[in-house]
């Protein structure tokens, strides 16, 4: 696969990352998929922490899981993470291919609340929330906009391409 060794896919909550990477290890066998908010949930189990108050977890938690997860991604072969960090944990990793999942808020509030089953508006006004909240929360930690384009080698729009679309203009970046 060229020089890459994993792939690292952020962006904004129903912006396509998850459907990105199910994508991908489908065409990539043998790779694995790492899910660093699955991984965040664990590390809370753990320590007896509600993840789903992420906004009021201390800051050192996360410095510390964040340590954690950019150990893993340093340390490992052949994987695909998703997560709205994990491409800036990756961003000192030339051998890991960085994904940046682009949709508009409309789009991904209407993604959403079919998965959800709630009402396309209701879904957006959460949506938005947690955009300030993670925002807000990683510029603390790190002083970073995770949007910034200087972490990503690759930006796929998930509106103009399909999921096959996607899948195959990262194919094509890892050189696959």
């Amino acid at each position: 696969m060229g020089d890459y060794r994993g792939i690292c896919i952020s962006g904004d909550a129903g912006s396509g990352k998850t459907t990105a990477a199910r994508g991908l290890l489908e065409r990539l066998p043998g790779w694995q998929r790492v899910s660093t908010g699955g991984r965040f949930r664990n590390y809370c189990a753990e320590r007896g922490l509600d993840p789903q108050q992420i906004f009021a977890l201390p800051d050192e938690l996360h410095r510390q899981f964040d340590r954690e997860m950019s150990a893993y991604l340093r340390d490992s072969e052949r994987f695909v993470s998703e997560g709205r960090l994990v491409c800036y944990l990756a961003r000192e990793l030339d051998d890991v291919l960085r994904v940046w999942c682009e949709c508009p808020l409309a789009v991904r509030a209407e993604r959403v609340a079919g998965r959800e089953a709630q009402p396309p508006e209701v879904a957006q006004a959460q949506l938005a929330e947690r955009d300030r909240g993670d925002l807000r929360k990683f510029r603390r930690l790190y002083g970073v906009d995770y949007h910034d384009p200087a972490f990503y080698d690759l930006v796929v729009d998930t509106v103009a391409l399909d999921q096959e679309g996607v899948v195959q203009a990262i194919l094509t970046a890892l050189g696959a």
